[in-house]
């Protein structure tokens, strides 16, 4: 009796899609995530998949998530990347459809063929022992592509056209993420970075002008270590940003890694989203994790393209004075954190009135009060928004608006 009550419980309570390591209804630690920076010398590209960790543990056996038909075996680089396309759909179904991708499968023990199908939770291979020590895992990514089977044949020469799609943990249960995102300080002593827009000069954050694009170093965890920190840094799932001031951007999406990443290795696309220069340098390899956001390039739909770096603040739009700066930062679990940071801007924009009153001011009949009454001592006038009022004698000369 407990024995049909333990399977009832196991079948009816199984998640739609577990995760592709045993067990499938736990969460595993993740030394890489949907869209983090990678750059291993060879060039920045995004991480177009989850590394799901075994710290420690060689060979582990890998399981189907999905119901499913193999319609590629195949390796990309020797014998450390052989993997499996498992389509959603019949093997004879030729139409761009969904599936999954089980990458670092060994090939000299066993594993599922071309042709062959598979249930949720069936053994379909084991990893290959990674050559970089603890970091065994499993490249899990879903994906889709065209024809009968997804690699390149004399029918179909362009093939694998691997399309990546959906970020794994936006589907796969349970997903429980313990750990707000962290943002680090983009510049000593200074939590955000501003620059020229597309370009490497900096800006102090108390005279920002012109075309200005906004950069903040975040990074996010799990709360499921891997037994490396370093490991463990991986990229938020999703930013927002907004500016108050005298005139204000409302709370507006900056970018969002759910969706597709056609362009995982497209090096334009990649600095689209991350900076890397001497100054905010985005790093992503065995030894070091830096995120560099550029926070103002990309318009918060869910494919990041290369058009994108037409993003900026143009603060030549705004009037001059202080304004704060603010970034959320999500992962998928909804855990967030917000960081602020205030600027001035300088662009001799809205305080023409202003320098009218600091001549009025060296004229010694003249005094100028604000709203309040209070005198205003000169060089303090333009450091203040509100109405003035100009005296001469007994009388109010003009009443001027500083925005």
């Amino acid at each position: 009796m407990f024995t049909f009550i333990f399977l009832c419980y196991y079948f009816f309570s199984f998640p739609d899609y577990g995760w592709p390591i045993a067990p499938q209804n736990q969460v595993h630690p993740l030394g890489n995530n949907w869209g983090n920076f990678q750059n291993y010398g060879s060039g920045s590209y995004f991480h177009n998949g989850i590394d799901v960790i075994t710290p420690n543990q060689q060979g582990q056996p890998v399981y189907a998530v999905a119901k499913g038909w193999v319609k590629a075996w195949l390796t990309i680089q020797a014998e450390y990347h052989w993997r499996l396309a498992i389509c959603d759909s019949n093997l004879n179904y030729t139409g761009r459809a969904p599936g999954w991708l089980y990458a670092h499968i060994d090939p000299n023990r066993y594993h599922k063929q071309e042709g062959d199908s598979v249930l949720p939770g069936e053994l379909i291979g084991y990893l290959v022992p990674w050559p970089v020590s603890g970091f065994d895992h499993i490249h899990f990514a879903r994906i889709s592509d065209t024809g009968r089977l997804w690699r390149r044949t004399s029918s179909q020469p362009q093939n694998p056209t691997w399309w990546f799609i959906q970020n794994p943990l936006t589907l796969i249960q349970p997903n429980t993420d313990t750990v707000k995102p962290t943002f680090q300080d983009a510049r000593a002593g200074q939590r955000f970075a501003f620059c020229r827009n597309n370009s490497s000069t900096y800006l102090e954050p108390q005279n920002l002008s012109g075309d200005v694009d906004i950069i903040a170093r975040i990074y996010d965890k799990t709360g499921w270590t891997t037994g490396n920190a370093t490991w463990d840094k991986l990229a938020p799932y999703k930013i927002e940003y907004s500016i108050s001031g005298p005139r204000s951007v409302p709370q507006t999406l900056s970018l969002i890694f759910k969706y597709d990443l056609f362009s995982s290795t497209d090096t334009i696309t990649v600095k689209t989203v991350y900076k890397r220069d001497a100054t905010c340098r985005s790093l992503g390899d065995y030894n070091n994790r830096e995120y560099f956001f550029i926070i103002t390039n990309t318009d918060g739909d869910s494919l990041i393209e290369r058009t994108d770096t037409t993003g900026k603040w143009r603060t030549s739009d705004f009037p001059d004075g202080n304004y704060w700066v603010k970034v959320i930062a999500y992962d998928v679990a909804g855990n967030w954190t917000a960081e602020s940071m205030q600027v001035r801007l300088n662009n001799g924009v809205g305080i023409s009135e202003g320098k009218k009153i600091e001549k009025s001011l060296r004229e010694e009949k003249d005094l100028v009060y604000d709203a309040l009454g209070r005198r205003v001592e000169k060089g303090s006038l333009l450091q203040n928004r509100g109405i003035f009022f100009i005296l001469e004698g007994k009388g109010v000369r003009k009443k001027v608006l500083i925005k």
